[in-house]
C-alpha cells in the first residue's frame, strides 16, 4: 500500500492568494490595511514556531500585525486589562490569543473577554453557541461568525485532498475546546459519525480500529502507532510537539503508519500551514465586517 500524503502547504498557498484583493477593498474601504494583534506567552512553546510565520505571513501580505508578550508573573489582572484594551481599540480588527496560557488563565472569562467580531479562533461562548447550532457545514462557512482555526483547517484539508466525511466513521483524539469538540461539531455538520476520545477513554485502540479515519489533537510525541488501527485507515495528525532530538512531530508516528495507513498528514507541513491561512483569512474577513467610522458618529458599510 502506497501511503498518501495529506500535505497542507498548497492548500494553504491558495487560501493566501484569495487575500490581496480583499486586503485591498478593506483599505479602499477602512482607508487602513486590515489589522491582527496575537497575544503570545511563551516563546518556547510549541505553537511559537507558527507564531513566527504568522508574523511574517501577514507582513507579506500588507496586513497591519502586532506581538504582543506579556510575562506571566505580571497576572491575571494585567491579562485582562490587555484584553480589554485591545477589544476596545478600533486600530485592530482581530484578536488571536496563542496557546499554553499561563496556570488559570483559560477560563470562560478569557474568551469572553475578546469581543466575538475580533475573535478570531471561535472561543467566545457567542461564537461557540454560533458554531454548535448549526446543523449544516454551509452555515459555518457562510454564518458570519468566527470558528476555531484548527479544526476548520482540519476540514479544508480533508475536503482538498478529496476526502468526503459523509458517513465516515471518524475518532478524534482530543477534546479541547480548540480542536477536539469544535472539530466533532463540524464532522457531524458533514455528516459523519464521529466518536470523541481522550484520557478517560477506555480500550482507545478498540474505537480506533473502528474507524475510517482518526484525527489526533492529544498533544502527545508519536504516541499514535499502526497497532492501534485498523490497515487503511486515514490519519489526520493536529499534534504540535517536539521529539527528544528536539525536531519537531506530531502525535503519530509517521514512519510506523508508513506500512499500514492509507493517508496521514505529515507534521510539520500538514495541518499546521492551513491554520496560519484560516487565522489570516479570519483576520481580513474582521476587517471586512468592521464597521466604518467617521466623524460624528458610525457608518455601517
Amino acid at each position: 500500500m502506497t501511503m498518501k500524503i495529506l500535505e497542507g502547504k498548497t492548500l494553504s498557498a491558495e487560501i493566501l492568494a484569495t487575500l490581496p484583493g480583499r486586503i485591498e477593498a478593506v483599505k479602499a474601504r477602512l482607508g487602513r490595511a486590515p489589522s491582527l494583534a496575537i497575544i503570545n506567552y511563551f516563546a518556547d512553546s510549541p505553537s511559537a514556531v507558527y507564531v513566527k510565520r504568522k508574523v511574517a505571513a501577514c507582513e507579506k501580505l500588507g496586513i497591519s500585525v502586532k506581538l504582543f508578550s506579556p510575562k506571566p508573573e505580571e497576572g491575571y489582572p494585567a491579562f485582562k486589562a490587555l484584553l480589554a484594551r485591545l477589544g476596545d481599540d478600533d486600530a485592530y480588527d482581530a484578536i488571536m490569543i496563542e496557546r499554553p496560557l499561563p496556570d488559570g488563565f483559560e477560563t470562560r472569562e478569557t474568551w469572553d473577554a475578546v469581543p466575538a467580531a475580533k475573535d478570531v479562533d471561535g472561543l467566545s461562548t457567542l461564537n461557540m453557541g454560533r458554531l454548535f447550532i448549526a446543523k449544516k457545514f454551509s452555515e459555518i462557512e457562510g454564518g458570519g461568525f468566527f470558528s476555531p482555526c484548527t479544526a476548520l483547517a482540519v476540514i479544508r484539508l480533508l475536503r482538498f485532498h478529496g476526502i468526503d466525511p459523509a458517513g465516515m466513521n471518524i475518532a478524534v483524539a482530543g477534546r479541547s475546546a480548540v480542536v477536539g469538540k469544535p472539530l466533532a461539531q463540524m464532522l457531524v455538520t458533514l455528516d459523519a459519525t464521529v466518536t470523541v476520545c481522550h484520557t478517560r477513554t477506555k480500550n482507545i485502540a478498540e474505537v480506533f480500529k473502528k474507524a475510517d479515519l482518526v484525527i489526533t489533537a492529544a498533544g502527545k510525541a508519536k504516541w499514535l502507532k499502526k497497532e492501534l488501527l485498523p490497515a487503511g485507515a486515514a490519519v489526520i495528525d493536529v499534534g504540535t510537539n517536539f521529539d527528544e532530538a528536539g525536531k519537531m512531530c506530531g502525535d503519530a508516528d509517521f514512519e510506523d503508519l508508513k506500512s499500514s495507513a492509507s493517508a496521514v498528514s505529515p507534521v510539520p507541513g500538514g495541518v499546521g500551514p492551513v491554520t496560519l491561512a484560516c487565522l489570516i483569512e479570519a483576520a481580513v474577513k474582521a476587517a471586512e465586517l468592521a464597521p466604518k467610522k467617521e466623524k460624528g458618529g458610525i457608518i455601517f458599510t
